[in-house]
Parts: structure tokens; sequence; C-alpha cells
């Protein structure tokens, strides 16, 4: 990776849950908010027919009277890094998991440490070494990590691509 590319992994970070609105939000406006979040990512951005399926699904929960507070923002902001790398039942399945051992608010803060994290390593230092460093953590962080690395190796890889392609 050039300079330029490890500067813009610099500049990229997801925010913490009290960084997040407290606040009601309309569809349009969590959809608004999450994308801004999810553009510099490069990833997929959501739509209403997402959204509606997301709660078809029940991969995160309806609003109360169409309105949509911070669990259901970071919920997509959560899924929006993660869904070109793990499927919406594995995500799904993934809220469950940490949905059991902790609170919104703290299961949403680990993942959001775990991307910042893995976001300035590899500003910093480039990608890690999966195999030798991710499996040494416990499992739960090891999933984390492994599937924002995977994530980010995308991006990585396309903007490679496009660098390759101006030369």
């Amino acid at each position: 990776m050039d300079s330029k590319q490890l500067d813009d992994f610099a500049k990229m970070s997801l925010p913490e849950w009290d960084d997040l609105p407290n606040f009601e939000l309309h569809l349009d406006q969590v959809i608004d908010l999450a994308n801004n979040y999810l553009r510099p990512l490069e990833v997929d951005l959501l739509t209403p027919t997402m959204m509606h399926n997301y709660l078809k699904q029940t991969v995160i929960i309806r609003p109360k009277r169409k309105l949509y507070g911070r669990m259901q923002l970071a919920a997509v902001i959560v899924i929006g890094c993660l869904k070109s790398v793990l499927s919406l039942d594995e995500i799904k399945r993934g809220f469950e998991v940490e949905l059991k051992a902790t609170s919104s608010r703290k299961a949403y803060n680990n993942f959001v440490g775990a991307f910042n994290d893995e976001v300035y390593r590899i500003s910093q230092h480039g990608p890690r070494n999966l195999w030798g460093e991710l499996l040494a953590e416990p499992a739960a962080v090891s999933l984390q990590h492994s599937a924002i690395v995977s994530m980010l190796a995308k991006k990585m890889s396309k903007d490679l691509l496009a660098n390759l392609e101006k030369k």
C-alpha cells in the first residue's frame, strides 16, 4: 500500500455509542447517517429496501412508532460493515450471541473498538498475520477482528486495483 492509501485508512473510523444521536430518527435519517459512516469504507450503501429486509428477517428490532433509536442505527452500521463478508443470517446469529453476553451499547462499542483498532493497525503497519495474532485472541474477539480485517482487505484490494488502473 502506498502512503496515500495508508493515510486514507488512518482517516476511517466508526463512532462510539455515545457519539450516535440520542433521539429518535425516521427511516431516511437512519439510512443517511449510517451511509455517511459507511461511505469511506466503500461498502454497499444502505437502502430503504435493505432496511425493510433487515426488519422482516428480525436482524434489527422493529422501531417504535416508525422511529428508530441508537440500537437500530448501531445495528445497521455493523450490518453495513459486515454484509460483504458474512451472510445476514450469520450477522443475526452474531448479534444474538453478543446480546446474550452484554448490552447493546457494550456490544456495539466492542465492535467499533475492534474496527478502529484494525484501521489504525493497517494504517500504521499494513494488514496483520491473521493466523498468528488473531487466532491467539478469545473466539468472540477473533471473530470480530477477522471479519473486520476481511472487509478492510476487500477495500484495500479495490484501492490497489484502482491505483494500478490509474498507472
